[in-house]
């Protein structure tokens, strides 16, 4: 008689199922901050609207109801002052949340949280390269989607990141880290002077 999956096993192996490793590094070069457009105005409040037409959010597809989105890829990474980090696959940063659980693992950045920071999901169809596959898991979320997780944490994009690799959200409120491949917060190589990152 076979011994019973334990449940979380299962998710596991349903994720490393997704996985496709490849052999190349995705690096992110110094990028130049392109001139965010005025965004235009709520009528009722006068508070700017987000997205704004120009807004690179508009291309993320389709949205879970807390506003995550499914990209292409999730992938390796190299930023010019912090190392490797974790992008997605249009070559934006990924970053973690320290009011997160690791173990087990949990999202707590909910309703207004969301309006800034968007859940990165996974599904059959998004694939991973060059993380290992030990590193990475999914996270139920309150709508039913899965999050993606690296080192246990869940991992989100900044929507005021306005190009690809720039990192905006690097130390926002003291909480909020670009993620490294494996979970913790990304930083400058030993002997290397931070520089400040494009914002």
């Amino acid at each position: 008689m076979k011994a019973p999956v334990p449940h979380r096993l299962l998710g596991a192996l349903t994720l490393a199922g997704a996985l496709l490793v490849t052999g190349c590094t995705t690096v992110v070069r110094d990028p130049v901050a392109l001139p965010a457009p005025d965004a235009p105005a709520d009528t009722r409040t006068g508070a700017p609207q987000r997205p704004g037409a120009a807004d690179p959010q508009n291309a993320l597809g389709q949205r879970s109801p807390d506003g995550g989105y499914w990209p292409a890829s999730v992938q390796l990474g190299e930023h010019p002052e912090l190392g490797p980090v974790v992008l997605d696959g249009q070559g934006f940063t990924l970053y973690r949340f320290d009011q997160d659980s690791a173990a087990p693992p949990r999202s707590n950045c909910t309703e207004q949280c969301l309006t800034a920071w968007l859940p990165v999901l996974v599904n059959e169809k998004v694939s991973f390269k060059d993380l290992d596959p030990a590193r990475l898991g999914a996270v139920p979320r309150s709508d039913g989607t899965r999050q993606v997780t690296v080192g246990g944490r869940p991992v989100y994009r900044f929507v005021d990141d306005r190009v690809p690799g720039q990192a905006a959200g690097q130390g926002a409120d003291g909480l909020w880290f670009v993620v490294a491949p494996d979970g913790d917060k990304a930083a400058a190589p030993v002997g290397q002077k931070p520089e400040s990152s494009p914002r």
